[in-house]
């Protein structure tokens, strides 16, 4: 929420957006990895209304509605076809490139990013994915959810029903099924303010997680799924300010029982947090300047990546090996210097371990101390 890409992005006009639109370069398609998970990786895409609340941020007043992605797990056995579909829509990669354009990245690359999913099950292959333990993602401020996909199908992989969650007006765009799309607003970035869009995200993902606690609602997302999932014991990760709200809603929603936060500064913690929190940071923002960490009484681990940047806690650095675009100094600058491939490896595979330790009850021998198959992790000694 510290970077100032976000906040540029905010200010693209509609009409310069229509015009990139109508002048996008083609690029060749760029198919990202299949998961080496367990599970083969099925998605959808959904629009939910919460009738409840109207949306603070809308002029008109309407009811206050988020896009998600869900990523949930089938047995290699039962996908039948893999196919490829586009990582994010066109107007927010048209977005997307001319908010990066600044760190030299080329123009129409976000829209050749292809991810591989699960397209064709066999009967009866998606009755038992309500099984599967649920994890919400929120991401950065101004950010959008589509911008970490490979991580959230990655730990689909692994067995997890995985919902990214857009929070409308505050995200750059939020894009719907029909081409449609709600542009962000240009926020304040004020202390108040950053702690009522938190309070907003926290709703946002509550109402999520009810959600998918509905059998109609789930239904329609899964194909012959016997019925929704069991929202009793949930895990929410998420970066930057995403990461800020995983930890804030463990202070007012008992069913989420742990919370990882990717390089997120801390806000609404006003009281102390028993749930397990893993915290991420870099060597630039850590414990030792965001005292607040101390609120955390129960099971709590900090882990600091070498070489990394704010941006290195996504999809960006992987999308970018992947693409083969040069990476020049500014590019760098935002990525950091570890290798793209080898950060997302580190990251998911400590995210991975968590949610095995909160949702499954397994410990890992990773957060014991620092790894000799992952020395970039460094473990901080607190005082």
């Amino acid at each position: 929420m510290r970077l100032s890409i976000t906040v540029s992005m905010r200010r693209i006009a509609l009409h310069i957006l229509l015009l990139l639109l109508s002048c996008l370069v083609i690029r060749a398609d760029v198919l990202l990895p299949v998961p080496s998970g367990q599970y083969a990786v099925s998605h959808t895409t959904v629009k939910l209304v919460d009738e409840s609340r109207a949306d603070p941020f809308d002029p008109n007043y309407g009811k206050r509605a988020v896009m998600i992605s869900l990523f949930y797990p089938v047995s290699r056995n039962d996908c039948q076809q893999t196919c490829p579909i586009n990582y994010m829509p066109p107007t927010t990669a048209a977005i997307l490139d001319a908010g990066l354009a600044q760190y030299d990245i080329p123009n129409g690359t976000f829209e050749s990013f292809k991810l591989q999913v699960c397209c064709m099950v066999s009967e009866g292959g998606t009755k038992d994915v309500n099984k599967s333990p649920v994890v919400l993602f929120s991401p950065g401020l101004g950010f959008t959810r589509l911008a970490y996909n490979v991580y959230a199908q990655t730990l689909a992989s692994a067995g997890y029903a995985v919902a990214t969650i857009d929070h409308t007006y505050e995200s750059m765009v939020v894009e719907y099924p029909d081409g449609s799309f709600t542009p962000g607003l240009n926020l304040s970035m004020d202390q108040p303010d950053l702690e009522r869009y938190i309070s907003i995200r926290v709703d946002d993902a509550r109402f999520v997680l009810s959600q998918l606690g509905t059998d109609s609602i789930v239904k329609e997302l899964v194909p012959d799924i016997r019925c929704a999932f069991n929202i009793s014991q949930a895990a929410f990760y998420g970066h930057s300010a995403g990461g800020a709200t995983a930890v804030a809603a463990l202070q007012s929603d008992e069913r989420f029982v742990g919370g990882v936060d990717l390089d997120g500064a801390l806000f609404n913690i006003n009281s102390d947090i028993n749930q397990p929190v893993l915290l991420f940071g870099t060597p630039i923002h850590n414990s030792t300047n965001t005292p607040s960490w101390d609120h955390f009484k129960g099971w709590e681990k900090e882990l600091v990546l070498s070489n990394a940047r704010h941006i290195t806690y996504g999809d960006m650095p992987l999308l970018i090996k992947q693409s083969g675009i040069p990476i020049t100094d500014t590019l760098r600058s935002m990525i950091g210097t570890l290798d793209g491939a080898r950060a997302f490896e580190v990251i998911t595979t400590y995210i991975q371990a968590f949610m095995d330790f909160v949702l499954k009850g397994k410990n890992s021998s990773l957060f014991d101390g620092p790894s000799t198959e992952y020395p970039e992790m460094e473990v901080p000694t607190r005082e």
